[in-house]
């Protein structure tokens, strides 16, 4: 696709301080389509900041995802069009037929968006649910995991409760491969460690038909391919990160024996991106540094690829830099979003299916948790 410009004051009636957009050489694009108050990019990408818990300053920050760049003005795309702050612990963003789905911890709700991020309708979520954390979309619904316990199923245009199961105590993240769920589910909040991935079908929503796998302790992340889920958990005593993989015709899930943070399916339905990120620390424990190494795990060949000199060779920052999210790109791409915690704005690096970087902007909010593309 092309863009005449990044900046289009006169079309746009913007001005370059204040706001940014793209249109493509028809001119037909409406940068303030779906009663946005902001001039918007066509092709646009989206940046769910996790904020600081009970710092009510959760926020989706918006950049061009073409040329990777963003607005030097105010960047909260929520406050912007809603006129009130998204909420506490933004938690899991995803984009389905124009729309976006926000769920917010803290708060403790999920949100629906039109494509210009102003709010359609909410759903809270109380104490017979529990707080909201991930989410998957199938078939015109939202599934999302909670601390209650619960898989909750949820139409998609209105966000009512549609049905709900049951599965460990603390569920996390959730993704749907061909019509299945899978979740992962860490420690019980009683401190019990938990090692079960639930697996459900969609097409047969009920306890009964929920199937079960073990496998590492504190199960933190799954991400589906066709072939395979990748798998990380922390640990029984969360002082490490084993990275398992599940084989879906076999049933079968075994510990690759690698250690992994964050992981990321690629478009190879054999492989994942994955960083581990390891703490060292000084010798009287009163500092502490990162070293992050990256590769490609093959469940296939059961091997593994270090790209740990490529990604570094490219931003010498991530060699030790705090990574907090991994995401997935078009087309192979990939982000790898870091953190100064509370201390300011995290970073987003966009990097090709051959590890080239293809831009960087900052987060504009604290703790950027997961990029999407629309």
């Amino acid at each position: 696709m092309k863009f005449r410009s990044l900046f289009l004051s006169a079309l746009c009636g913007l001005a370059v301080s204040t706001a940014f957009t793209s249109c493509s050489d028809d001119d037909e694009y409406n940068p303030y389509e779906y009663g946005s108050s902001v001039a918007l990019p066509e092709h646009r990408g989206l940046v769910l900041n996790e904020g600081s818990f009970q710092k009510n300053n959760a926020s989706i920050a918006f950049f061009d995802a073409v040329m990777d760049t963003t607005t030097m003005a105010a960047n909260d795309l929520y406050l912007i069009q809603n006129k009130k702050q998204l909420g506490d612990t933004g938690q899991d963003l995803i984009s389905e037929d124009n729309n976006i789905y926000v769920s917010i911890y803290g708060s403790s709700y999920v949100a629906k968006l039109n494509k210009a991020g102003i709010e359609q309708t909410r759903r809270a979520f109380g104490n017979d649910l529990g707080q909201p954390r991930y989410m998957a979309e199938c078939d015109g619904y939202i599934y999302v995991t909670t601390y209650g316990g619960y898989v909750v199923k949820l139409n998609a245009n209105d966000l009512s409760v549609v049905a709900k199961v049951t599965v460990g105590k603390a569920a996390e993240r959730i993704d749907e491969e061909d019509g299945i769920l899978y979740v992962a589910c860490g420690n019980t909040l009683d401190g019990v460690p938990d090692n079960r991935m639930f697996i459900i079908d969609t097409k047969n929503f009920t306890d009964n038909a929920v199937k079960l796998v073990d496998v590492c302790d504190n199960t933190q992340l799954v991400c589906a391919s066709d072939k395979y889920v990748f798998i990380q958990g922390y640990g029984a005593d969360w002082t490490n990160t084993p990275f398992w993989v599940y084989d879906i015709k076999s049933g079968k899930a075994e510990d690759t024996g690698l250690y992994a943070t964050y992981a990321i399916a690629t478009n190879d339905d054999n492989k994942a991106f994955a960083v581990y990120s390891k703490t060292i620390w000084s010798e009287d424990w009163t500092s502490s540094t990162t070293e992050n190494t990256y590769f490609v795990y093959d469940a296939a060949t059961k091997t593994k690829t270090d790209v740990t000199s490529k990604i570094t060779s490219a931003v010498s920052d991530l060699a030790s830099a705090s990574i907090y999210a991994l995401s997935e790109g078009e087309n192979g791409s990939f982000y790898i979003a870091t953190t100064l915690y509370s201390g300011g704005n995290g970073k987003v690096y966009h990097f090709d299916s051959n590890y080239k970087l293809l831009g960087s902007f900052t987060s504009w909010g604290q703790n950027p948790k997961k990029v999407v593309v629309m």
